[in-house]
């Protein structure tokens, strides 16, 4: 096994994704047709590709346990030795795919010179993107809402049927989509126009549609699910790491089929409601364990979700540019920049506990018509409480869903200046990007908070930097340059080249480890907000001055809190915890910044022309010049890690750095 120790942060033993492999051939065809009668040049064409993916991905075929600091005062390493492990990572099943893809498109564009000084471009791609399918018929999906009508969730492509594994009944196309192509219409518009008609003042403009061709992360998610990939997450009691995953469901829930195997006994099944214990709703309820075929029951799966409608993403950009000659060979450029992206991928559980109260209670019905109302949210009733009866969403489930977005608007300025000697620009984006995820993550949940939606996770972009100039120049130096012998072997033929950047720092969130548990399993998402303290602002949680005084306390932790607990008294009387789970804070994602950074980089640069055809230039690199240390974010923002006893406690303060020290490199090229 990997052996990982959660919370000291080290790791030993073998890679988990052993023998990860894949061969890739793309065939392209395209053609393309141009034809220019009078203002107008006509362009059009398309191009067909088809992709032919052979890859091996085994996940966690070796195990990967992991071991933590638990409340009854042991850490991780007396656990492991112990051999405790607190939950897993291992994987067991098929792991060969012959993944196939074919994608086409036409295009038609017309650049028409209405005037010498105005040109149009008016164009239209039209995309036919298809869906990754598997030929060897080792992937599934799953569809959660026909869990409602009391069908099975789980859905394979009708090729599993050649898989002659008992039980396993494929009803799906081969990419278990039910539309196996997205169209996707791209219109394509812009203008040049010489405002004067004397080449000193230009204005551009343009819009456009582009998609992305679906990328095999899709498909990959599809690969998880059992029984071609079943998937263990538990945890062992004392002595348990000779044999973690070994043996049968009967008698180890961890139990896992060899790699190579798809064993009919992890087929799913639906569990079926069937009431409470003593009807006490606030208790874990009982299930009709595998209706049907099947052994695993759904409400014990990892499950893994592509919704079966097939979109792909695709990005709106546009702008608006001004381009002015200012005389004595400047240039001056002004111009607004944007962008939106739509139907992004992101990684969440989409069907999360919800949140039963006496006025708003989640009714479920049995079997035989008697209904039950769940008006409080305690750990054992989270899977009843999921929105899809019979499937565990509260701590295995995960949607790789296609809603979320991005949008970026812009405004740049360059200033820029060529002569025979060198090169100056200067370039400012003063930008805002807002986003409901940073990432296409597709192995942990990316969405902030809530998962029911993508709501909560619309914040800052993690890569945005409000403020960026960048400087940069060549230029050789005049002294000397017209002199000969030793003089100018020594003294001329010298030349400088550098570039300086200052930008804002990055945002960033304070986090809750321990945030939403009555909704979400415990490390389903490292994504969760802590909250205020009662009194305090946003503004009240960072400090302010010099950065050098600032860097021990970047953050004022007293103005952040967990997030509550929604039964605080009966948490507090109740020895089981059933009534200890918290609600989600209320900080959004990225609501601070770090610091402020800059950087210069100088060379210095000098040519020893030896003969006509021989050359030799000597450099000195100096990168971070000033040797000026710019400091990151704060590398611990979990509220749960505070602790005001501890002088040392690391929450809220900048103990790296960003980019380098100085460093000097020296080079000789011989040009010959």
């Amino acid at each position: 096994y990997q052996v990982t120790f959660a919370s000291s942060g080290f790791q030993f033993g073998p890679t988990p994704q052993a023998n990860t492999s894949q061969t890739q051939n793309n065939l392209n065809f395209v053609e393309t047709l141009s034809w220019v009668k009078g203002k107008h040049t006509l362009r059009m064409g398309g191009e067909f590709t088809n992709v032919s993916l052979d890859k091996l991905f085994p996940q966690v075929f070796n195990g990967q346990l992991f071991f933590v600091n638990t409340g009854d005062g042991l850490t991780d390493f007396q656990n492991f030795l112990l051999g405790s492990p607190a939950f897993s990572f291992g994987g067991g099943g098929v792991y060969n795919h012959e993944y196939r893809q074919k994608n086409s498109a036409l295009f038609l564009q017309d650049d028409w010179k209405v005037r010498p000084d105005f040109t149009v471009n008016i164009g239209l791609r039209t995309e036919f993107l298809g869906a990754f399918r598997d030929d060897a018929c080792h992937i599934g999906n799953l569809e959660s809402d026909l869990t409602n009508q009391r069908q099975v969730p789980f859905v394979y492509p009708r090729c599993a049927d050649k898989l002659n594994v008992t039980g396993l009944t494929g009803t799906a196309s081969g990419s278990t989509f039910r539309n196996n192509i997205s169209t996707g219409w791209g219109p394509r518009v812009g203008f040049a126009w010489d405002v004067f008609g004397h080449h000193t003042t230009t204005v551009r403009g343009g819009y456009g549609i582009y998609y992305v061709r679906e990328d095999v992360g899709t498909i990959d998610q599809l690969s998880f699910q059992a029984p071609i990939l079943p998937i263990a997450f538990g945890g062992g009691a004392p002595g348990s790491l000779s044999s973690f995953f070994s043996g049968t469901l009967a008698t180890n829930p961890n139990a896992l089929p060899p790699a190579g195997v798809i064993d009919p006994t992890y087929i799913p099944c639906l569990s079926i409601f069937t009431g409470f214990p003593g009807n006490d709703t606030t208790q874990a309820a009982s299930y009709d364990q595998c209706t049907g075929s099947g052994t695993i029951p759904s409400t014990n799966i990892f499950g893994l979700e592509v919704p079966r409608h097939f979109v792909v993403p695709n990005t709106q950009q546009w702008n608006l540019t001004v381009q002015r000659d200012l005389g004595k060979l400047w240039v001056l450029e002004l111009g607004y920049v944007g962008a939106k992206g739509t139907h992004l991928r992101e990684t969440r559980d989409g069907i999360q506990s919800l949140r039963a109260s006496d006025t708003n209670p989640v009714v479920l019905t049995d079997p035989n018509g008697q209904t039950y109302s769940i008006t409080t949210n305690t750990f054992a009733n989270a899977i009843a409480r999921t929105p899809t009866v019979g499937l565990n969403g509260y701590s295995g489930y995960q949607l790789f869903a296609n809603d979320a977005y991005s949008i970026y608007h812009s405004f740049q300025a360059t200033l820029s200046r060529r002569w025979g000697r060198g090169y100056f620009q200067g370039a400012y984006t003063f930008s805002k990007s807002i986003d409901a995820t940073s990432t296409g993550n597709t192995a942990f949940n990316t969405a902030y908070n809530d998962q029911s939606s993508v709501d909560a996770s619309r914040g800052l972009s993690d890569f945005d930097r409000p403020h960026r100039l960048t400087v940069s120049y060549v230029y050789d130096l005049p002294f000397f340059a017209h002199s000969s012998g030793l003089v100018h072997g020594v003294l001329g033929g010298w030349g400088i080249s550098g570039e300086s950047i200052f930008q804002s720092g990055s945002p960033f969130s304070i986090f809750d480890s321990a945030a939403g548990t009555a909704f979400l399993g415990a490390g389903s998402t490292p994504l969760l907000g802590a909250s205020l303290a009662p009194g305090s602002s946003i503004a009240s949680g960072l400090s302010s001055g010099d950065i050098h005084q600032r860097l021990n306390g970047y953050l004022n932790p007293t103005a952040f809190a967990p997030a509550p607990l929604l039964y605080p008294d009966l948490c507090a009387a109740d020895s089981s915890g059933n009534f200890c789970g918290t609600d989600f804070g209320d900080l959004r994602r990225n609501i601070y910044r770090g610091p402020f950074q800059q950087n210069w980089d100088f060379s210095l640069i000098k040519h020893f022309k030896l003969t006509e055809s021989q050359d030799i230039r000597f450099t000195a690199d100096f990168f971070n010049l000033w040797n000026h240390a710019n400091f990151a974010n704060p590398a611990v923002t979990d509220i749960e890690s505070y602790n005001p006893s501890d002088p040392n406690n690391p929450f809220g303060k900048i103990v790296n750095t960003k980019g380098t020290p100085r460093l000097i490199q020296l080079s000789l090229r011989w040009s010959f």
